[in-house]
């Protein structure tokens, strides 16, 4: 039996939509709670309803690109930054997968750190996880603050499908 991908879904409901003239139909979904029309998009893992926190996916697939929000590690588990980006890049695995994507795909990373003197020990970690053929783009920024004290380490990333 073939091995059928997310992608081969895509271009033959593409092809037969443009067979029976319904190109835009078929990249037509429902947007979950609203009923509003959006042109091909999927969201993952919507933060839940709470006092301060931001309603946000943690992944966003539109056409053929998967946009992943900031992700930072779990509070409960702080670690030295080398830990930290060993958890965030976990998440950044398992999220590329529900899109349907992998870290060889990716596109871009944007690094944010409150200390640029963890730099080289979070390069280290995360020259153990990147694809070496395939190496994104990446900027990597200073960050006085995260969002909870303790995280050293934010990254935020687009890949391919």
């Amino acid at each position: 039996m073939a091995n059928i991908t997310r992608r081969n879904v895509i271009e033959l409901s593409a092809v037969a939509a443009g067979s029976f003239g319904l190109a835009d139909a078929a990249d037509r979904r429902s947007e979950p709670n609203t009923g509003a029309t959006t042109v091909g998009i999927e969201r993952y893992e919507p933060t839940p309803s709470l006092p301060g926190i931001p309603l946000i996916s943690y992944a966003v697939v539109h056409r053929d690109i998967a946009y992943l929000s900031g992700i930072t590690a779990d509070p409960a588990n702080l670690g030295d930054v080398k830990d930290q980006t060993r958890h965030i890049l976990a998440r950044i695995d398992a999220l590329l997968a529900k899109a349907g994507t992998s870290k060889s795909k990716l596109l871009t990373a944007q690094v944010w750190l409150t200390d640029m003197n963890l730099f080289a020990a979070h390069n280290d970690a995360w020259n153990e996880w990147v694809d070496p053929k395939n190496r994104p783009v990446r900027a990597c920024l200073l960050s006085p603050q995260l969002w909870r004290p303790g995280m050293l380490v934010e990254i935020m990333a687009t890949a391919a499908i």
